[in-house]
């Protein structure tokens, strides 16, 4: 893959429980794992990669990644199921752009979903 300049090239998440973060991601969001060390896995999202640093310190503060879903309620059950918790329930965004809602993953961080308009 070819970056320019000022292309995000890859993301690093803190992990805390590196078993359970890498669960929790696979299972509600379909990543695949590769590990590079026991504290550092690389994750493939399909469209982007990054890591799971278990050295890392999770933050409810700071960047959001914000993850594309077909659904923001379903995909807050899938989290709360797999051991995450909703932090704002399924919002309308004004002026047509879809829905979004908030989530801790099972170390904490603050992550979005956001489901486009029909």
């Amino acid at each position: 893959m070819e970056y320019k300049l000022g292309n995000v090239c890859h993301i690093e998440i803190a992990g805390g429980n590196l078993a359970a973060t890498k669960a929790f991601y696979g299972q509600v969001f379909g990543w695949k794992f590769s590990p590079m060390s026991d504290s550092y896995e690389f994750f493939d999202a399909g469209n982007l990669q990054g890591a799971i640093d278990a050295d890392g310190r999770p933050s409810h503060d700071g960047t959001v990644l914000v993850l594309a879903c077909d659904d923001v309620a379903a995909k807050l059950a899938e989290v709360e199921a797999a051991g995450g918790k909703t932090l704002k329930p399924k919002t309308e965004i004004d002026g047509g752009h879809g829905w979004y809602g908030y989530v801790a993953d099972p170390a904490g961080n603050r992550m979005g979903v956001w489901q486009p308009p029909a």
